[in-house]
């Protein structure tokens, strides 16, 4: 690999980790100010679902800033505007009586960056690395992204140790991680394809419009749509009955849910290791084996819960995330063509962020009751369709053979 290309690589891989750091221990200090501030979580959840819009909105405009302009300097770019968002917010923030406008508007800010740098990231890399190396790659990505998870409640910890600490100073330590990101992106060797000359500039609407009528054509590119959505759903109750099954089966101790997101962590890192280390050419038909053993492991672990299957459910969990995205991700790059890749990266996280508000509404409701059947519940909506896509993805390959 030559020297342009493997700083290319090491920056794709480390950009992403360091502005994912940073953010994550944002997070930690925005629930902490509120949390300190109000004693409760509303307020958070409000700045939270506000935030949400972001990403949708970041959804709709990354296809056209993807495809039709300089993929590196949109990296920059986003990296910029969330480094100066968060330096503005370090300065002007009041630490005793913080400024709701300002969180929201840092959250928002946020989020929406990350929805527009994190497919841009994911177009560039088949521009720079051939398609052998793709799904390596993808692995190590995804890999050190989790990693970035694990190790922001650790900083964090030790940040709120201090005593002194205020919630400027996190928002000044995110600032350093985005400016950190953007040296790494000055790195990368990259010229545009041929593609920006060709093309003509589209407005928001017909740039997706574009984009879906492409995914139309492609089968397979619409059955990675529906795999991150039925993911994204099931994964929201995931999210939300560990805290529950937690409090009520576990005594309550929060060190039990320390535990189980650590253990999750651990999955990510393991599944991103081994999917690093796999010589075997990733298949959709692979990933949705593996959907349906996870969802497999929820039913007979929810039937028959206990701390031992609560934990192997966040190790599995982790393991199959990790192998996911990783694979989903090649899938993409290689089915779809360069000129298209923001466009469609831009509709797969459309799907994929638009449909978690639904598995919050439906899980969020009616978990008290499941309870622990919840992850029986969850199996089911994993096998059933993860069942029927791949009935008919192995009817297709039957005729294709014939």
């Amino acid at each position: 690999m030559e020297t342009k290309v493997k700083r290319s690589y090491f920056s794709l891989i480390f950009s992403p980790f360091a502005s994912q750091l940073g953010s994550a221990i944002y997070l930690l200090g925005l629930n902490w100010l509120i949390v300190r501030m109000t004693g409760n979580t509303k307020l958070l959840g409000i700045i939270e679902g506000i935030g949400g819009i972001g990403f949708l909105l970041g959804d709709l405009l990354v296809g056209r800033l993807v495809d039709q302009y300089n993929r590196k300097v949109v990296l920059v770019g986003t990296d910029l505007m969330s480094a100066l968002m968060c330096l503005a917010g370090g300065i002007i923030v009041d630490n005793q009586k913080p400024q709701i406008w300002l969180l929201l508007t840092i959250t928002f800010v946020l989020n929406l960056m990350l929805a527009i740098n994190f497919p841009a990231a994911k177009a560039i890399a088949p521009e720079i690395i051939d398609n052998a190396g793709l799904q390596r790659f993808n692995a190590i990505a995804n890999m050190f992204f989790n990693f970035a998870s694990v190790l922001a409640p650790l900083i964090g910890g030790v940040l709120l140790a201090i005593k002194s600490i205020e919630f400027n100073e996190f928002l000044m330590i995110n600032a350093m991680s985005f400016v950190i990101a953007i040296l790494l992106n000055l790195l990368i060797s990259y010229q545009p394809t041929k593609r920006l000359a060709d093309q003509e500039p589209q407005s928001i609407l017909k740039s997706n419009l574009i984009g879906f009528a492409y995914v139309k054509k492609h089968p397979k590119l619409i059955m990675n749509l529906f795999s991150m959505a039925i993911f994204n759903f099931c994964f929201a109750g995931y999210l939300l009955v560990a805290p529950y099954i937690s409090s009520h089966f576990f005594g309550g101790r929060s060190e039990n849910y320390s535990l189980f997101l650590t253990i999750y962590a651990v999955g990510g890192l393991i599944g991103g290791i081994w999917l690093t280390l796999e010589k075997r050419t990733v298949s959709i038909r692979v990933i949705y084996y593996e959907e349906l053993f996870y969802g497999t492991v929820l039913i007979i672990c929810g039937t028959f819960l206990s701390f031992f299957t609560w934990i192997l459910i966040a190790l599995i969990c982790g393991i199959v995330q990790a192998r996911f995205f990783g694979s989903i991700t090649t899938l993409i790059q290689n089915e779809t063509d360069l000129e298209f890749l923001g466009r469609v990266f831009g509709l797969t996280y459309l799907c994929f962020d638009g449909i978690q508000p639904l598995g919050n509404f439906l899980f969020g409701f009616f978990i008290s009751s499941w309870q622990h059947w919840t992850y029986v519940v969850i199996g089911i909506f994993l096998i059933v369709p993860f069942g029927i896509m791949l009935y008919f993805e192995r009817q297709a390959g039957q005729r294709k053979a014939d």
